[in-house]
């Protein structure tokens, strides 16, 4: 049972709940309220807003920003610089919060760099979204989707992992 590393410049706030042997990198936030599993790794410079929740053996790469409303399934693959969305309809004044739309990106799915998810839709389990994409609409379980805005391309089969995260 190992415990929770956590590098010296990293800022996780109080309420987080990070699960054994899960790793936040240097320069990276983890706000109050997220829920982090078991063996993930969160990398360098990453962002994850108030109350996400990410499951077991999901590795989140350098730099990418996860915000509040995003539900991540185990074993998901975040590339470097993935930003998810919150806000339909983004405006710097006004009572942004009622404008929140959910996040979901299943289990086995991946999201490689640069790509953004615009909030309100559902990456399905053992997705494969593109390097940088923009992800305007759902994708379906199992299917490779890339391109602006991404588009489903063809199925792919996911194969088991090798070992584990």
């Amino acid at each position: 049972m190992g415990v929770a590393f956590i590098h010296p410049t990293a800022n996780v706030e109080a309420g987080v709940v990070l699960g054994e042997d899960t790793r936040v990198w240097a320069w990276s936030h983890v706000c109050q309220g997220a829920v982090i599993g078991d063996h993930c790794i969160i990398g360098e410079g990453v962002y994850i807003g108030p109350h996400v929740h990410i499951g077991h053996r999901c590795k989140i790469q350098n730099h990418s920003l996860i915000y509040e409303g995003v539900e991540i399934a185990d074993e998901v693959f975040i590339g470097p610089n993935v930003v998810t969305t919150n806000d339909e309809f983004p405006r710097a004044l006004g009572e942004w919060r009622q404008r929140f739309r959910a996040t979901h990106i299943g289990r086995g799915a991946t999201v490689c760099a640069n790509s953004t998810i615009v909030c309100g839709h559902t990456i399905g389990e053992h997705a494969f979204v593109g390097a940088g994409s923009v992800v305007t609409q759902d994708i379906k379980p199992g299917w490779i989707a890339f391109g602006n805005p991404a588009h489903h391309i063809r199925p792919v089969h996911p194969q088991p992992l090798e070992q584990p995260l």
